[in-house]
C-alpha cells in the first residue's frame, strides 16, 4: 500500500450508476482507503453530457476536477487519441454489454429495424459513446452504414425520455433503462450485440502505484457485489430509485413495476487492456472516420499496470 493517501476526483454522472456500480460500493465500504487512495467524488449531473465528449474529459483533466473516467472502449479510445489526453488505465466487463437492444414504444408501426432504415427514421442515442457505435456495428451487417440515421440527444437516460415522450420513434437502450422499457410494454425490435469492455481513463498525472491501488479496490467491489447478490441488488435498486426520483419523473408512477425487472450486472475484475481489442476497436473507428489515428496503443494505454486482486 503506498504511504499516505493518493487523492483521486472523480465526477459522478448518477444516471449512469449502473456502469459505475464497484465504484460507488468501493467508495461507501471504504475499499479505496484500504488501498491507500482517497476518492474525492462531486456531481456532474447539473452540466449534462455534451455531444463532445473527448474535449469534455480532456477539459476535465486539464482543471483537475477528474481524474479519472469510466466510458466505452470506443469512446475511450476515441477521445485518447483525439485529444493526446489521458490513458486507458484497465478494461472492466459486465453483463450490461449484452443489454443493448433498438426499442420502440408498444403502439409503434414499426416492427423491426429495416422499418426503421426503410423510413429514414433517426434511433436516438448518445454521440460518440457505445450506443451510437453499437447501433452502427451490428445495423451495417444488415444495410449500408449509410442509411442508419441517428438523432444525437445524450445519456441514455435521456434517449428513454425522448423515446417515452414520442419525440423519437427508436431509441438505443441499455442498463436499467432497457429493462424499464420493456416492464412498460416497449418492444425490443432488435438485440445489440456488443462484447467490448467498459474502460477507465486516468488522468497522465495520476501515476501507476496510485492507478494500481485504485484498480485493486475497484476489483475487491467486484467480488463483494458477485458474492453477496441479494445484499448489492437491493443497494443498486435503490440508487435506481434516486435516479428515477430526480431525473426521470415519467418513470415515478411504475417505478414498482420497473424495479420487479431490475436485475443486477455481474461484473468481471478490471484488467489491462490488451493490443488486439485496442486494435480493433480502433480500426472499426479509423474506418467509419470517427477517430483521430493518435500515438497507436502504447500512447493510449497504461501498459506497466500490475492490477491487485
Amino acid at each position: 500500500m503506498p504511504q499516505g493517501l493518493a487523492t483521486i476526483s472523480h465526477g459522478y454522472y448518477q444516471p449512469y450508476f449502473y456502469w459505475m456500480f464497484p465504484i460507488v460500493v468501493a467508495k461507501e465500504e471504504g475499499l479505496f482507503e484500504k488501498e491507500g487512495v482517497s476518492l474525492r467524488v462531486h456531481d456532474i449531473v447539473p452540466g449534462g453530457q455534451p455531444e463532445n465528449k473527448a474535449k469534455w474529459y480532456k477539459d476535465a483533466l486539464d482543471d483537475g476536477s477528474r481524474n479519472f473516467y469510466f466510458c466505452c472502449a470506443w469512446q475511450g479510445i476515441y477521445s485518447t487519441c483525439e485529444t493526446g489526453k489521458g490513458k486507458i488505465g484497465a478494461a472492466i466487463r459486465s453483463t450490461l454489454i449484452k443489454t443493448f437492444g433498438v426499442y420502440t414504444r408498444p403502439e409503434s408501426r414499426i416492427k423491426s429495424v429495416l422499418d426503421i432504415t426503410n423510413e429514414g427514421l433517426p434511433i436516438a442515442v448518445n454521440k460518440n459513446a457505445d450506443a451510437h457505435y453499437v447501433t452502427l456495428q451490428n445495423l451495417k451487417e444488415f444495410v449500408p452504414a449509410s442509411k442508419v440515421k441517428f438523432k444525437h440527444l445524450g445519456g441514455i437516460d435521456t434517449c428513454f425520455r425522448a423515446l417515452a415522450s414520442g419525440e423519437v420513434q427508436a431509441a438505443t437502450l441499455a442498463g436499467p433503462y432497457a429493462e424499464a422499457a420493456e416492464a412498460l410494454g416497449y418492444r425490443r425490435v432488435m438485440a445489440l450485440s456488443r462484447t467490448e469492455p467498459t474502460l477507465i481513463v486516468f488522468d497522465d498525472a495520476v501515476d501507476t502505484a496510485s492507478a494500481n491501488s485504485f484498480l485493486a479496490a475497484v476489483n475487491k467491489a467486484v467480488d463483494r457485489i458477485n458474492a453477496e447478490r441479494a445484499k448489492y441488488h437491493r443497494r443498486y435498486l435503490r440508487e435506481f430509485e434516486e435516479v428515477v426520483n430526480r431525473y426521470i419523473p415519467e418513470l415515478k408512477d411504475d417505478l414498482a413495476k420497473v424495479k420487479q425487472r431490475v436485475s443486477l450486472p455481474v461484473w468481471a475484475e478490471s484488467k489491462v487492456f490488451s493490443r488486439e481489442e485496442f486494435d480493433g476497436i480502433h480500426g472499426f473507428l479509423l474506418e467509419h472516420s470517427l477517430s483521430a489515428r493518435g500515438k497507436g496503443y502504447e500512447g493510449a494505454v497504461k501498459t506497466n499496470l500490475a492490477i491487485a486482486h
